[in-house]
């Protein structure tokens, strides 16, 4: 049951993004996948793989809070126009203060964290007690 579970969990992350191809032409490279942490836990992530996490503060906020010198160590996961144009739920966006576009997931702002290096790293998680990784099946 739990193989069954990941398997469709990887295929919707991967029609999320592979739903709509670019001008009826060309395979859209996914903008989210799911990696497994070293508890084995199902991570959302980007589309390399780097473990996606989201912040306490940005919460009942209309737009991001984690900007300047947080933007460096927390890099928001930014969207072209043409990727806004193909997010479906639970993805979707939100305007930043300096008018870019970061990917949301279920509504709250998602960025990366500087410090994870390789795939399912989740080196993030928990600090401050604000940043939590998007856990997308419980062990």
């Amino acid at each position: 049951m739990r193989i069954l579970k990941l398997i469709v969990i990887q295929l919707t992350l991967s029609l999320f993004a592979l739903g709509v191809f670019a001008n009826g032409t060309t395979p859209r490279v996914p903008l989210t996948t799911a990696v497994t942490n070293a508890e084995g836990e199902m991570l959302l992530a980007d589309s390399i793989g780097k473990t996606l996490y989201v912040f306490d503060p940005d919460l009942n906020q209309p737009m991001p809070t984690c900007k300047e010198t947080c933007a460096e160590i927390w890099p928001p996961y930014l969207l072209t126009a043409e990727e806004v144009a193909t997010l479906t739920a639970p993805l979707g966006m939100v305007r930043r203060h300096n008018n870019q576009m970061q990917l949301t997931y279920n509504g709250r702002p998602v960025y990366t964290y500087a410090f994870d290096r390789v795939k399912g790293d989740d080196l993030g998680d928990g600090i401050g007690g604000v940043w939590h990784y998007i856990e997308l099946e419980s062990k």
